[in-house]
């Protein structure tokens, strides 16, 4: 897969000169800033906030009836029940709570790729940014989680504001490097997820995608609501190399090839496009949101086209 590899002849991949805070894009949060980020799941949550909770309270949505107990509050008692059956029951609600999400960005060697614009990991890296501050801002826990070799950085959810510095700073000193184990990865965060709740996944998707596949239908079998951003550079679409070039591997030190682009351009379109199907159908299998993005492409729009999107959808 050619993200793995770099045209020799393009610019190195170097990582943007940015401090921390300047990950939160303020164009980006312009955009999104006034848009929601909820889960379709239920959540097991513990504060006030907008999403669905498996707990059982006094308020918000009706959930079900159970039979009156010592020690029940009476003004939960359903006096019309009582009518028909003679009998006490008090009314039980489902609980709006806060999410607890996770924001995990890939960061092996194949991120690093930059074509014409930032590279795939600068944008990543604002997408999460931006992302975790949204959900900041609806009061929810925020994690991050770095995935690369040799072991993935970790930052436990927490709930306030002064929690985006320690998020932003394990971002800030990523550099894309290591090979693709994108599946192990995602492996070694699931037993540090708690509760159910989030996961965004921001990566060029190029992966063994049966690993990938395999690790996020945990995650989806343990509750968690999955979102995969799937993040391209222009010219792993379009492939437009016209002359003879030499092709240097962004995850195995020291592979490099020489070859005629216009030779092999339609095998590698069709192994792309088959590739991504295979992507997508993956993840709407398992019942995840799926969106593919480019680096030339403006993150406030394409975020807040997919926000709405999710909105529109009921999440």
């Amino acid at each position: 897969m050619f993200s793995r590899w770099r045209n020799r002849t393009a610019a190195t991949p170097t990582e943007r000169g940015r401090t921390a805070g300047e990950w939160v894009d303020p164009r980006v949060m312009q955009e999104i800033g006034q848009l929601e980020l909820l889960s379709r799941t239920v959540v097991d949550g513990l504060l006030a906030g907008k999403h669905r909770s498996t707990t059982k309270g006094g308020c918000c949505e009706f959930a079900q009836h159970r039979q009156y107990a010592p020690g029940d509050e009476i003004r939960q008692i359903d006096w019309q029940v009582y009518a028909r059956t003679d009998r006490y029951f008090v009314r039980q609600f489902e609980e709006e709570t806060n999410l607890q999400a996770l924001v995990a960005v890939d960061a092996t060697g194949s991120m690093g790729y930059r074509g014409t614009g930032e590279s795939k990991l600068d944008y990543a890296r604002r997408a999460a940014a931006c992302l975790a501050r949204l959900l900041l801002h609806q009061r929810d826990a925020v994690g991050m989680a770095v995935l690369q070799e040799p072991s993935v950085r970790f930052v436990p959810p927490r709930q306030n504001a002064a929690h985006l510095q320690a998020m932003l700073s394990v971002l800030q000193g990523v550099t894309a490097q290591g090979a693709g184990a994108l599946g192990a990865h995602i492996h070694a965060c699931i037993p540090r997820l708690r509760r159910r709740g989030l996961f965004i996944l921001l990566t060029d998707g190029l992966a063994d995608l049966d690993d990938l596949g395999a690790a996020l239908r945990v995650v989806r079998a343990r509750g968690h609501d999955v979102i995969l951003l799937q993040i391209l550079a222009p010219e792993e679409l379009q492939f437009p190399f016209r002359h003879w070039s030499a092709f240097q591997s962004l995850e195995v030190d020291g592979q490099r090839i020489r070859l005629d682009p216009a030779t092999i351009r339609a095998e590698y379109l069709m192994r792309l496009t088959d590739h991504q199907e295979r992507l997508v159908e993956l993840t709407i299998g398992l019942g995840g949101d799926y969106a593919r993005m480019t680096t030339d492409q403006d993150l406030g729009e394409v975020l807040g086209w997919f926000l709405r999107q999710r909105q529109a959808q009921g999440g």
